[in-house]
């Protein structure tokens, strides 16, 4: 595994300092920034000049849709570039491409709970993902979260924290963040496992199909995927058990 996620584990800010946020990616609320109300603004300019990078989703294996939406790129702080690449890199060695269904956002200048008088949101620092917002909203428990938890478990070896692990009522399953984990709040036992140089064993390839008949000679033949036409039976189809038509 060519990428470092010890040393950027180990260079990771705490998330629930927005000081240290800031020491770490810069103030998005720099000069230039507009506020736009709701607890929403526009970033800095020359702050997105020094710290936003954008990724080619086609470059993140698996990488899910956006809803409604064709989106091409996602912005995230230029010191997470490496570990969003990583991440996604480490979910398809793991046969995980694919699992989420919906990308619901990175980049985004806002307050925490679009409420002026509370924190930055880490997604205002670009260090922020959601997936899967449609069953997994803001405040839904851990027990009803419908996100593929193998995903979850493979961002949280890799060194993000995920906010479904967070206290009632501020549950939030579709979102990770490139933070410490926040003060008392609980992680497995695998947080930051990547860090230890152990990775989870490569989930391996489905097995291929196999359609076996008599050969006649005593012996099994495997005709999947092959027409093979006999006295009473045309196999047209051998590749899917479910589609398999016979003349």
């Amino acid at each position: 595994m060519s990428f470092d996620f010890a040393q950027a584990i180990k260079t990771r800010p705490r998330g629930d300092l927005t000081a240290q946020l800031i020491e770490a990616y810069g103030n998005p609320k720099g000069p230039g920034c507009i506020e736009r109300g709701g607890g929403v603004f526009e970033p800095s300019p020359a702050w997105i000049r020094d710290h936003i990078v954008d990724i080619q989703v086609k470059d993140l294996p698996g990488f899910p849709p956006y809803p409604g939406k064709t989106v091409t790129r996602i912005r995230v702080h230029r010191r997470i570039e490496g570990v969003v690449r990583a991440t996604f890199d480490e979910l398809e060695r793991r046969g995980l491409s694919g699992k989420l269904r919906t990308f619901d956002g990175a980049l985004h200048g806002r307050h925490m709970g679009h409420d002026v008088r509370r924190p930055l949101s880490t997604h205002a620092f670009g260090i922020a993902l959601d997936f899967d917002a449609q069953w997994n909203g803001y405040g839904v428990p851990l027990s009803r979260m419908e996100i593929n938890r193998e995903v979850v478990r493979c961002f949280e070896e890799c060194g993000w924290h995920w906010g479904g692990r967070w206290t009632d009522p501020y549950e939030d399953g579709m979102h990770v963040q490139w933070t410490d984990p926040l003060e008392r709040v609980a992680v497995p036992e695998w947080q930051d496992a990547l860090a230890g140089g152990r990775p989870a064993p490569v989930v391996p390839p489905p097995p291929k199909p196999v359609f076996l008949i008599p050969d006649g000679k005593g012996h099994w033949m495997d005709i999947a995927g092959q027409k093979t036409e006999g006295l009473h039976l045309r196999v047209v189809n051998a590749t899917d058990p479910y589609r398999i038509w016979g003349r």
